[in-house]
Order: structure tokens, then sequence, then C-alpha cells
């Protein structure tokens, strides 16, 4: 394999559900609209969904059942408030300690890449595509991730690492919602300093984001962040009756559009994988 895919889901609730190949049903459309544009260079990329929603959409539900035989209304409404609300107030850091949910979510993380790790080589390119919260999650992951490494050596194991990271495609990303509290805002280091030279200079973080979707946001207006991120890029995604509302969200997955463009920018790394 030259290349190796990560897909992280945002919020909602996510069905552990997966096919004969282990990927989880949230990104089971975009892994096959991805194979069919990039046709026989499919071969040449290893996907991995990474799953994180197990953790929280039990004590979620746990919750909307007690509400039962309360009397409460609007309870699709409020259904909805707790699921995409609950992800984004349940995943926060609240102490140093390694049992909090926190780290229970980047544990699930840390399970999808040694899935993947052994698929592909130590220094394989790695591309992340991340919607929704699971860009903030997978941001403070690679964050914590850095801290740990030295910018000046290579580690043992430049992909589990992060350090081999080469793209990153954020969409319906609410990274902004979450940098409010912070002044200055320091985002990542990317891309990863265990690249070559020729992939380093086509490393990319992209950003799409429906204009209508509520939960996606451009990401360059971010103190620091235009720095690194590439390209903002707005584009209506879903079904016609969906993609001029908030529903644009769910969207993504499923859109040729989006599918395309992802798919452009993974033959462009194969091109210069195939060239050193």
């Amino acid at each position: 394999m030259k290349l190796a895919v990560a897909i992280i889901h945002g919020i909602g609730t996510q069905a552990d559900v997966r096919d004969a190949e282990g990927q989880h049903m949230f990104a089971q459309e975009l892994i096959s609209g991805l194979r069919q544009h990039l046709g026989e260079q499919s071969d040449q990329v290893a996907f991995q969904t990474l799953y994180w929603a197990s953790v929280l959409d039990k004590r979620e539900s746990a919750y909307l059942d007690k509400l039962r035989d309360q009397p409460v209304r609007w309870r699709w409404l409020r259904r909805m408030v707790t699921l995409f609300l609950g992800d984004a107030s349940g995943y926060r850091k609240v102490s140093q300690a390694y049992d909090t949910t926190y780290e229970e979510v980047h544990q699930c993380l840390r399970g999808g890449l040694n899935a993947l790790r052994a698929k592909v080589a130590a220094d394989t390119p790695l591309v992340i595509l991340a919607h929704s919260l699971g860009g903030h999650i997978v941001s403070n992951f690679i964050w914590d991730q850095q801290r740990i490494n030295k910018a000046e050596h290579c580690p043992l194991d430049p992909f589990l690492a992060m350090e081999t990271l080469s793209g990153l495609i954020t969409f319906g990303c609410n990274i902004p919602l979450f940098t409010f509290a912070y002044d200055p805002v320091i985002p990542i280091r990317f891309p990863g300093h265990c690249l070559t030279d020729a992939m380093t200079q086509h490393a990319r973080w992209l950003n799409v984001y429906a204009p209508a979707d509520p939960l996606g946001y451009p990401l360059r207006p971010l103190t620091n962040y235009a720095a690194i991120v590439a390209e903002d890029r707005p584009m209506p995604v879903g079904t016609w009756f969906k993609r001029h509302t908030p529903l644009s969200h769910m969207g993504y997955w499923q859109d040729r559009g989006f599918q395309r463009y992802v798919a452009t920018y993974l033959q462009r790394l194969l091109a210069v994988c195939k060239e050193t």
C-alpha cells in the first residue's frame, strides 16, 4: 500500500455496524465512492474507519429513555439536542487522568490507527478525513501526540506518531466553536516531519463546508490557521432537497462532488508516491 486513509465520524448516533472488510457503516458509501473514482489506483490505498460513538451513545440514550415518563415536549428536537450537544460537551478534558471520556475517545482512535498500521508500513503517508466534531477530536489527538514527539527526530513508528500525516480533509468541521476560550489560538503542526521532501510539498489541509451547514465553518479566518489550512472550499452537498438546508451537515458522505474532490487529492498524493 502506498497511501493510508483514516476516516473519523462526527456528532450524532453512529451504529457500530461493520461490513465484511471491517469498515463501519458511517463511511461505507464514502469509501465505495472513493474507490470508484480512484479506479485501479484504489488497490494502492488502505482505508480504515475510526469509530468512537460507543463511548457516549449509551449514556445519552440511557438518559433519553428516562425521559419517556416525564412531561417534556418537542421530544424529537430534545433528542437531537441531547445527541448532538451531548457529544460536544461530553468530549472534553476535565482532568489529567487517563480514565476520562476524552481519553476513552482517543483510545478508540488509537485502536483504529493500529488496525490501519497493520495494513501499511511505518513510513506510509497518512490522510485523515474528519467529519464535524471528528475534526476537533482528531486535532486534539494529533496535538497530544505532537507534545510527546521530538521535532528533530523521527519516532520509531512515525505512522502511529502522526508524523507521516500528509493530508487532512475536514468537512462540516466546527473547530472554531472550540477555540474561543484560547488567545492566541495555536493549531497543530502540519504536515508531519517524517515525510519525503516531495510529499511535504504536496501535503495539504483542505476544509470543506456546505454553505447551508450550520455546523460547518471556514478555518482560515482563525488566528494562525491560514498558515496551515490550504483551502476553505464551500460546497453544497447532499440530495437536492437537503443541500440548501441545515440537513446538508450529514450530506457529505454520499455526495459525488465531495467524493470526487477527495479522490482528486488522493490521486495527487499517489502520483507523488509513484515518483519517489
